[in-house]
């Protein structure tokens, strides 16, 4: 088991990759030199901060407590060279910052020099600025070098003080994130900015948006659009504009301004992290990596690729390596090794199509660990593997994806592996689809999620059809249900949240599902726990945080005047072991404050609804007996009515039991009647040893209710 050391920026291929001394350059050839058990440390840049920042959960913006960039233009018509054609649109494409961006079209018959410029409102000195960072799109590719970017002395664009040269290519139609480092101050007295063509742009269209300075990059108040931003130094977002002490979280490409989806942590001041880019880059397909790794590790002997090591000897694991490809068209590394048994760790992804490249078919193995992925353009991975992949202690934010960032296949490899896929301690916000689905009738073993957090997202968070390891997760402020269990018998989860989501915040469709501490107590008008129309299902919770000033239940809408027979029974209400309810299409029994007949201990109230007839009333069980063979047995329950109105007895079915009734010939108890608590008993026989339900039904009043109470006596 080796260490290996590769440096993205400065390596040398040529080198064996065994020392800081003797890094390499590339993923590729390292891959070359790696075998099972190594693991390859990767430079990368630690976080910087400077000042505090407030975050507000359920908004993409963020206020500085101080701005550490100067602006140089936001909003506002450009004034056009000759040839040129200069216009504001606020759409198509839709601006990265303001209300507009600024568009200059080209001619045939322009060729190079300046293509219009703007004048600032004031002379701005940027001379404790080193660096100048934009959007910058393009009708059709352009080559690096093709262009520059000016900050000029006059007011007409004509003294060029700073030429900042656009050495990267654009690819057509992509908004591109460039940030230019001139590598000493920025000019004292700026006055006006222009766009210079340096090679001919003949009938060529250019937007620009939101151009300010920054800092150097290496200071501690960095910030431009290719930084990634933190509000906890873990959770990292990619940046969409900057004005002042104003930033906005970034989606994708064609993103608008300020309309990303939102962060979804603590709303508050905090520390403001900042972390760059350890390599920026672009590409022309979504196929195209950065890095590329073929190597394949083994069955306990994982290749480790560990980024985010320090510069001086690669001693200390001091922060991330961050690939940043600027546009959303090219990706981030490719995990080509057909057998897999890779693990990628602290690797951040910005503005890629995908983060990681994958064999979905044959590799095993595969984990991402401690990790961001920041507004994946196109999905998170090239495909979602076959055999188990595990993800921990990672972030997914505001990315865009196929039905959902994670879309576990349905696939007998799990079970020939004895692997399935494992998802922990993990944020899937603001994804531009669901966040994670486990399919019906996925193979054994079970996956397991845990620890993780799908919220904002634009369809459900959680979408579970299979029964897995469920445990401790969150869905809050998606744009479907929180959670839905769907197709599954016998599910049971744990310590769940799901707050704030629009349709609902935990969908029962067609399944049985226990969960074992759950809160919804969010304020939100929406459903608690709710049956879609036309299916079935219960729900049985335990140790349940209610909004109580909300919908607890919506058991779906089969049709008017019929029912599915759905309910949901909830035990230790807001945690308290003597608050417990069923939930029922025909009404709904609680033994909340419900004061039972003096020695009793617990009672029910069963409070009918018009669904409740003789033939199909609100029905209890609220006995087993353990019944000899061949012994009469009385069981004696007391009971009454709020007031007079609905219609009550106490049953045991016939036809379950040797002895007792018959198919269709129960034994009932007399009418139940009256306010006051009265004894009420029902005796039978049975002929085999047996254990007998008792059950308490009542109908006929959806104002009116029942209340069933010990203490229980057994004569036999």
């Amino acid at each position: 088991m080796a260490t290996k050391y590769v440096d993205l920026n400065n390596g040398n291929d040529g080198n064996n990759g065994s020392s800081f001394a003797l890094r390499k350059k590339t993923l590729s050839s390292a891959a070359a030199v790696a075998a099972a058990g190594d693991t390859i440390r990767v430079m990368g840049n630690p976080s910087t901060s400077s000042g505090t920042a407030t975050w507000t959960k359920n908004s993409n913006g963020v206020t500085l407590s101080a701005a550490m960039t100067q602006e140089i233009w936001s909003d506002g018509a450009w004034t056009a060279a000759t040839n040129v054609t200069a216009s504001a649109p606020t759409s198509s494409p839709s601006p990265k910052e303001g209300s507009n961006s600024s568009q200059l079209a080209a001619n045939g018959t322009f060729t190079t020099g300046k293509m219009g410029h703007f004048q600032l409102g004031a002379a701005v000195n940027l001379s404790t600025y080193r660096q100048v960072s934009f959007w910058i799109r393009s009708n059709a590719a352009l080559a690096s070098g093709k262009l520059s970017l000016d900050l000029c002395s006059d007011t007409g664009g004509n003294t060029v003080v700073d030429t900042l040269t656009i050495n990267v290519a654009l690819n057509a139609n992509q908004w591109t994130a460039v940030t230019i480092d001139k590598g000493s101050a920025l000019g004292a007295t700026i006055n006006s900015v222009r766009l210079n063509a340096i090679s001919t742009m003949a009938s060529q269209t250019v937007q620009i948006d939101n151009i300010f300075a920054a800092k150097a990059p290496t200071a501690n108040d960095c910030l431009t659009l290719n930084t990634l931003i933190s509000p906890d130094n873990a959770t990292w977002y990619h940046v969409q504009s900057v004005k002042g002490t104003a930033v906005k979280l970034d989606g994708q490409q064609a993103t608008a301004a300020a309309a990303a989806k939102t962060f979804q942590g603590t709303t508050g001041s905090t520390t403001f992290y900042m972390l760059q880019p350890t390599v920026l880059s672009i590409d022309t397909a979504s196929t195209s990596y950065k890095e590329t790794f073929s190597g394949n590790g083994s069955a306990g002997s994982q290749i480790t690729i560990s980024g985010g090591w320090d510069s001086t000897a690669m001693t200390t694991q001091s922060g991330w390596t961050t690939i940043d490809m600027r546009d959303w068209t090219a990706s981030g590394i490719n995990l080509s090794g057909t057998t897999g048994y890779v693990t990628v760790d602290k690797f951040n992804f910005n503005h890629c199509a995908f983060a990681l490249g994958v064999v979905t078919s044959t590799a095993k193995g595969l984990s991402l660990t401690n990790s961001t992925v920041a507004g994946a353009g196109t999905s998170v991975l090239s495909g979602q593997p076959t055999h188990g992949l595990s993800v921990s202690g990672s972030n997914f934010l505001n990315c865009a994806g196929t039905n959902y960032i994670f879309d576990i296949p349905a696939n007998g490899n799990y079970k020939t592996d004895a692997v399935n896929w494992s998802i922990a301690n993990t944020k899937v916000w603001g994804s531009s689809v669901g966040g994670i689905k486990v399919p019906a009738f996925i193979g054994a073993p079970a996956p397991s999620i845990t620890g993780t957090d799908c919220s904002g997202n634009t369809a459900m968070g959680f979408d579970i059809q299979s029964p897995c390891l469920f445990r401790s997760n969150t869905a809050n402020n998606n744009g479907a249900p929180g959670i839905n269990f769907q197709n599954i018998v016998d599910m049971a989860a744990y310590s769940l949240t799901a707050k704030g989501n629009t349709t609902g915040e935990i969908q029962v469709n067609n399944a049985n599902v226990e969960i074992y501490t759950l809160d919804t107590n969010s304020g939100a008008a929406v459903p608690q726990v709710f049956f879609p129309s036309n299916t079935g299902g219960k729900a049985v919770v335990y140790n349940w945080t209610q909004y109580a000033a909300g919908t607890l239940t919506s058991l779906g809408s089969p049709g008017s005047g019929q029912t599915a027979n759905n309910s949901v029974s909830s035990q230790k209400e807001g945690g308290t072991a003597a608050n417990n309810s069923v939930y029922t299409d025909y009404g709904v029994v609680t033994t909340t404050g419900v004061t039972g007949q003096p020695g009793s201990g617990i009672a029910w109230k069963m409070s009918p609804n018009a669904n409740a007839l003789a033939s199909s009333p609100l029905r209890l069980n609220i006995g087993k007996i353990a019944c000899p063979a061949n012994v009469p047995t009385t069981v004696k329950y007391w009971a009454k009515f709020s007031a007079a109105g609905p219609s009550a007895q106490l049953k045991v079915f016939g036809g379950r039991y040797a002895g007792v009734g018959s198919a269709g010939t129960d034994v009932v108890s007399s009418a139940i009647s009256g306010t006051s608590y009265a004894q009420y008993s029902v005796t039978f026989t049975p002929t085999e040893a047996c254990v007998v339900d008792v059950f308490a039904e009542v109908w006929g009043s959806s104002t009116q209710s029942l209340t069933v109470s010990g203490p229980v006596v057994v004569s036999q």
